[in-house]
């Protein structure tokens, strides 16, 4: 095993005008910090895009994705009319861009979702691009025709110790990957970090082309990782 830091080998074999463009499977496996089994709306893949080009990539949101608040009526068995509702809550973004600039080290991202109570929420990211101490793996699998190589790392995320594997391949020189993840001598194609799958589904490439990535606007005050994480847990 080898370690490694963050690399950014962004291109030198695509040092020319090209874009890279591709469809991203998000899916869920278990609920965070949670181990029973998931409903089947909770299993929901989620779909976003992925665009690289001229050492920017960005992601974005493209299935159909809501908050939805499940009520149930409980009745005791015995006693006719002793009910109890109960609800349940799959919160889900209906909105979420993840952008990241390697040449200024900036990464930005830009959700929107309901609560619980259906009140939109807005969140705002600016921070640098994550970093990864990854450790690389004497293993190989095919991934969507392209050889790819097995890292793993360990890193704290939202007060937990997050056990990550990340399948990448240096047939695409680029030291990038689905959501937060990048850092590895070639795209990342494939990342379980136990709560998720996330895989890329399909990839093309568009030569002589060059496409225009700007960051998102920020719809509501700007805040760190480390800022959000801690918001949330408390919640």
């Amino acid at each position: 095993m080898k370690k490694l830091s963050l690399i950014i080998l962004l291109t030198t074999s695509l040092n020319y005008a090209q874009t890279l463009k591709g469809i991203i499977t998000i899916n869920p496996l278990i609920g965070i910090g949670d181990e029973t089994e998931l409903s089947e709306k909770e299993k929901k893949p989620i779909y976003t895009s992925y665009t690289f080009s001229n050492n920017k990539s960005i992601q974005e949101l493209i299935s159909n994705e809501s908050t939805s608040v499940d009520t149930i009526i409980v009745e005791h068995p015995d006693v006719e009319g002793l009910t109890m509702k109960t609800t349940k809550a799959i919160i889900r973004s209906n909105k979420l861009i993840i952008y990241k600039d390697y040449i200024n080290d900036v990464f930005r991202l830009e959700g929107e979702k309901k609560n619980r109570q259906l009140i939109t929420e807005n969140t705002s990211i600016k921070d640098n691009i994550p970093t990864y101490n990854w450790t690389l793996q004497n293993e190989t699998q095919t991934i969507i025709g392209y050889t790819c190589k097995k890292a793993t790392a360990e890193k704290i995320s939202f007060g937990r110790k997050q056990y990550i594997t990340a399948w990448y391949t240096e047939e695409i020189p680029i030291s990038d990957g689905p959501k937060i993840y990048n850092g590895l001598p070639g795209l990342i194609l494939q990342v379980d970090n136990k709560n998720t799958l996330i895989k890329f589904e399909k990839l093309k490439f568009f030569k002589d082309t060059n496409t225009e990535i700007e960051a998102p606007k920020n719809e509501s005050e700007l805040i760190s990782i480390n800022g959000f994480q801690l918001q949330m847990m408390n919640k």
